[in-house]
């Protein structure tokens, strides 16, 4: 049978070529399958950092007992260390109480006499530097820091020149080298009073404790 097209020619259907469907069609599945190479690429990849990640975790907890007591181990050595420290300190600062009471009593002279000796606290206003945290230079500033003290009291009577004087207690603990190396004379106090009825004068004095002094 023959078919004749009595339309006119615009009026007749365009044939499209089926080229650019097909080239279409392979881009699309050109894209999907490169994404899913990826993809599989990319799984297999986050599977072998867990496989390491696993492998590693295993030796770490293999070896975590180790390192748990090489870490025990670092912290005792820190703190033996600081003990050690504190140890050579007191050690380095160390009084032979028996010797310096020994040298009081070598030092006295015959017309004076110890009533109390003992160690005490006191107060002192010092100078420090520090640094100024807004211009970053360094200022002095008064502050109170607590030392410890010897206080050393008694009294004096006459002798045989008939005075009650405390100076040759000063200068022989001031110009003694064993005592003088731990123990700084600071401002004392006298004052003139009776002992069982005979006129003496008393006397307080106040000795810096010098730290290392001992080693000396």
């Amino acid at each position: 049978m023959i078919r004749i097209n009595l339309l006119p020619y615009h009026l007749r259907p365009v044939k499209h070529s089926p080229i650019p469907y097909i080239l279409s069609a392979c881009v699309l599945v050109g894209a999907i399958l490169y994404m899913l190479s990826v993809f599989f690429a990319n799984a297999t990849a986050v599977q072998r950092k867990r496989d390491q990640l696993a492998q590693h975790q295993a030796e770490f907890d293999q070896y975590k007992s180790i390192v748990e007591e090489s870490n025990f181990l670092e912290q005792r050595k820190i703190e033996l260390a600081l003990k050690i420290q504190t140890i050579d300190s007191i050690v380095s600062d160390r009084i032979i109480w028996s010797r310096q009471l020994w040298n009081l009593s070598r030092l006295v002279p015959e017309n004076m006499w110890y009533s109390d000796i003992r160690t005490e606290t006191k107060t002192f206003r010092v100078q420090r530097s520090e640094i100024d945290p807004n211009t970053k230079k360094p200022v002095k500033k008064m502050v109170d820091i607590k030392r410890a003290i010897l206080r050393v009291k008694g009294y004096v009577i006459e002798d045989d020149a008939g005075e009650k004087s405390v100076n040759p207690l000063m200068d022989a603990v001031t110009g003694d080298d064993d005592f003088a190396s731990m123990f700084e004379l600071q401002p004392s106090s006298f004052t003139d009073t009776e002992f069982e009825e005979v006129p003496v004068r008393s006397f307080n004095f106040e000795f810096l404790i010098v730290p290392g002094g001992a080693n000396r």
